[in-house]
């Protein structure tokens, strides 16, 4: 496969995930009564089985599976853990645009680190796509943005660099299987949030359709996106990873409205329209190093 080819199956397994990541916004809304921590905790119910269920169709061990990711599988399952449960906090203490808009730094720290870390080449167009990407966000919250909580907001933030962080151990992991990572991170919330729940009192006893709601969030949404997404690691930049999969962002009011008649803010439509340009720069673009570029062209050529 060409490297031309090979970038735009990553940009479409990368935009794949955002949009099956987006159809999380349904389950949450079916589910008024959990809070966030019951919530994150029945997903990762719903995404355990999952992953063990796939394992042993492929016929691998599970545990193998997080063994062979070795030092960069656990880093991966604490930076998708640290995320997740730093975006809870984040949506507690801030306002709710704040914590979009900081955790929204992601592409940007992915791109810077990629740059750092694995020397990799950050053309032109995926600076311009984060641009504008951000810019759509701006626009998007600018009717709720607030001073906020500051802690709230450093914690916005701490999800955008968990984020990117994990786009950096994706494509480090990218010649190994990555499969353990999800396993990891849905054992690693379980312990996490049962640890804070048993702590505060809070009960897991809650209503089972919208369990259900929850675990399908985990089982399909999110297993389903996190494997599009490492599958998309192999082929394109840590920055354009974690851009192209802002298609959640953009779509998530969409399926609200389309399923439940909320229809979106004038911003938050203006806002998606340039983000999805943004994210549209970032596609058509090329991200690779002279080294990739010249793996890529020996592949094609056996």
């Amino acid at each position: 496969m060409s490297s031309r080819g090979s970038h735009l199956v990553g940009a479409f397994l990368a935009l794949s995930a955002g949009t099956v990541f987006s159809f999380g916004s349904v389950t949450i809304r079916e589910s008024p009564h959990l809070d966030a921590v019951q919530y994150l905790i029945w997903r990762s119910f719903g995404l355990l089985p999952l992953v063990l269920g796939v394992a042993l169709l492929q016929g691998k061990s599970p545990l193998r599976q997080m063994v062979s990711g070795g030092w960069l599988g656990l880093g991966g399952a604490l930076c998708m853990t640290v995320m997740a449960d730093l975006f809870i906090f984040a949506m507690k203490t801030t306002t709710i645009a704040n914590a979009l808009l900081f955790s929204s730094a992601a592409p940007l720290i992915g791109a810077i680190l990629a740059r750092v870390i694995l020397k990799e080449r950050i053309l032109v167009a995926t600076w311009c796509g984060i641009a504008i990407g951000i810019a759509g966000l701006l626009v998007m919250t600018w009717g709720e943005l607030g001073s906020g909580n500051a802690i709230g907001n450093l914690a916005g933030f701490g999800v955008g660099f968990a984020y990117g962080l994990y786009s950096i151990i994706a494509r480090l992991g990218r010649d190994r299987d990555m499969s353990g990572v999800v396993l990891g991170w849905a054992a690693l919330t379980i312990l996490t949030c049962g640890a804070f729940m048993l702590l505060h009192g809070v009960t897991i006893a809650t209503p089972m359709l919208e369990n259900t709601y929850a675990m399908i969030h985990g089982a399909v949404f999110i297993g389903g996106g996190m494997y599009l997404l490492n599958a998309a690691a192999r082929h394109v930049g840590a920055g354009q990873l974690t851009l192209l999969a802002q298609t959640e962002m953009i779509l998530g009011p969409v399926w609200v409205y389309l399923f439940f008649g909320e229809a979106p803010r004038l911003t938050t439509i203006l806002g998606g329209a340039v983000l999805l340009a943004g994210v549209l720069v970032a596609a058509l673009g090329r991200n690779f190093t002279r080294e990739e570029e010249a793996e890529v062209a020996a592949r094609a050529s056996v």
